[in-house]
């Protein structure tokens, strides 16, 4: 009888202890969140969110043989419009992009492309003076080829240099895709994309050789905030586009994303903590560039604001507003 109740007490024991350590592991067990999923409808989304970017096309419904003859789709003219899923995010983080499906055919004229930055009519942010990659280094192509399959795997992820970029996608006849994006922090930022929403952006060399680059894709109203830009210390100077004046700030609008021969405003330098004036720039692209020698830690900060008709008095570059292709 003893040893009846000696294997029940250490059945309950048993038991105890299994319900108990059920009861403290459950909490450890961290289930990640799933992701938020975005379908892609538009030919040109521009978003700021995170999660899963999904795309799908359908081949074209044929339609029943006439006379007895078919249709050819592969032979049939296929739209070949590119497409493009343009991200922007705060200005101190990067922008992340994982390849999650891919099934856009190499055969049928299919292609996807990474752009560290954006593209429109040809012409990209940043432009080639003021990012630290070359082009080729800058744009990635990829699809499936059914020829090489699975021998030529398609590369997964890919990182941009600054707050922006680009999923480019080129499916004449059918295909899909998904996308995983997130932002990551940028530690060290130098090119901006204006989102719209930020009243004020900081540039910095950090003594740096280099140029960078605040740009949005609006006409909009800037005013230098702050500015410490060349060395100098006798007060601002609104006109310092001179040979011995290399450090300096400078302020218009282009037509399109090439700001590299941007309609000048105005080439700040000097140092002062006093708001200057507004500027405003009707064109279709309006940016601030900080050019630097590296002899100098240079910064400037800026306020940025959408123009509007109220504004034109205050219009110190006016542009064509016809986006014209690079030549």
């Amino acid at each position: 009888m003893r040893g009846l109740w000696v294997l029940c007490f250490n059945v309950l024991v048993l038991s105890f202890r299994v319900t108990a350590w059920q009861a403290v592991r459950n909490p450890f067990e961290f289930i990640k969140p799933p992701e938020k999923v975005h379908p892609v409808t538009d030919c040109m989304h521009v978003t700021s969110e995170e999660g899963e970017f999904i795309f799908k096309k359908l081949p074209p419904i044929v339609a029943s043989p006439k006379h007895g003859r078919l249709i050819d789709i592969m032979n049939s003219a296929p739209v070949m419009d590119v497409c493009g899923l343009y991200f922007v995010t705060d200005p101190d983080k990067l922008v992340e992009v994982t390849v999650k499906h891919l099934d856009v055919n190499c055969e049928t004229g299919g292609l996807m492309s990474f752009v560290d930055g954006w593209e429109l009519n040809g012409m990209y942010f940043p432009t080639e003076h003021d990012h630290p990659k070359s082009m080729d280094h800058r744009i990635e192509e990829f699809c499936n080829d059914p020829k090489m399959w699975p021998f030529h795997p398609v590369r997964k992820a890919f990182r941009s240099s600054q707050n922006a970029a680009l999923i480019q996608y080129r499916i004449p006849i059918s295909g899909s895709f998904i996308v995983s994006v997130r932002y990551l922090h940028n530690p060290d930022p130098c090119n901006v994309m204006a989102e719209g929403v930020a009243p004020f952006y900081t540039l910095k060399n950090h003594g740096k050789h280099r140029n960078c680059s605040l740009t949005a894709v609006f006409p909009a109203v800037l005013s230098v905030v702050g500015v410490d830009v060349g060395g100098r210390k006798d007060g601002v100077n609104y006109d310092c586009d001179r040979p011995d004046s290399y450090d300096r700030l400078d302020i218009g609008g282009s037509a399109g994303l090439d700001t590299s021969d941007m309609d000048r405003s105005s080439s700040v330098c000097g140092k002062s903590l006093e708001l200057g004036p507004e500027q405003a720039i009707f064109c279709g692209t309006t940016s601030a560039r900080l050019i630097s020698s590296g002899r100098f830690a240079n910064q400037a900060m800026i306020s940025v604001r959408v123009a509007d008709e109220n504004d034109i008095p205050l219009a110190t570059v006016l542009c064509d507003m016809r986006r014209k292709k690079k030549k």
